[in-house]
């Protein structure tokens, strides 16, 4: 059975009931959903360990499985099919949909455009991957592809590294959940002590030499600033204190 669907944006309540650590895809990533609260969650996979109040970014588009390339030209704006081979590991039926793919950047190339589905394909074998919309840029034969999908998430692990949201409880590597991404958030997990202080009504970023961790933001330097306006998150309680969970307000994007 395919990950199911939801019409709208449903409402869970409590928020303890998205609290979700699943081995199996139940939801299309990215799937919305708020609590009675109007408090927002995004259903993510966990491309690392992830627990309560730990900060999440997406994981960085990489390459596709080593060595995936387009087998055969493609014109532009006249398919939405790429035939791919190469691949070194074999795929299971659509375990790149929803992903976002793209070819290295050159003048007039490197857009995102999302799978829609593919079938299961051994290693080494050649497989068509259907995307969502017809591509409108060429694609040369051979040409090595990229992939992204910005609801794998990890740790924040820099200093500069973009919150995607917050955990709400374990979410184990390699399996699915809810993080949030909008509203009253209960804790963020934040050294205040060995990080800067954390402040109240002051934005919360990542500290980076606690994977996960926020600290706060000190100063008024151009740095400072840029990661302010990096931060979704405001701090609703002060705290000096190393590993504490701070309330906080989660500017949805």
């Amino acid at each position: 059975m395919g990950a199911r669907q939801f019409s709208g944006t449903p409402t869970i309540s409590p928020v303890s009931g998205m609290a979700h650590n699943s081995e199996t895809q139940e939801w299309p990533l990215g799937t919305k959903v708020r609590d009675r609260l109007g408090n927002s969650y995004r259903y993510v996979k966990a491309n690392e360990a992830v627990a309560l109040g730990e900060l999440v970014t997406a994981v960085a588009l990489a390459a596709w499985d080593s060595t995936t390339v387009v087998d055969g030209a493609i014109t532009a704006n006249t398919t939405n099919v790429l035939h791919v081979d190469t691949n070194t590991s074999a795929w299971t039926k659509n375990q790149y949909a929803g992903y976002f793919v793209c070819q290295a950047l050159a003048a007039g190339k490197g857009k995102q455009f999302a799978i829609k589905t593919h079938d299961a394909v051994g290693a080494s074998g050649e497989v068509d991957v259907i995307l969502e919309e017809t591509m409108d840029e060429a694609f040369g034969d051979g040409a090595v592809l990229s992939i992204f999908n910005p609801f794998l998430v990890e740790l924040v692990d820099g200093g500069t590294d973009h919150v995607l949201g917050v955990g709400i409880g374990t979410i184990t590597s390699g399996y699915y959940g809810f993080i949030q991404v909008g509203g009253f958030c209960q804790a963020v997990l934040c050294d205040g002590s060995n990080g800067d202080a954390v402040v109240a009504n002051e934005p919360i970023v990542p500290y980076a030499t606690d994977p996960g961790q926020g600290q706060g933001m000190v100063g008024s330097a151009e740095g400072d600033i840029m990661e302010a306006a990096a931060s979704p998150l405001i701090a609703l309680r002060a705290s000096s204190t190393d590993a504490a969970f701070v309330p906080a307000y989660i500017k949805e994007r």
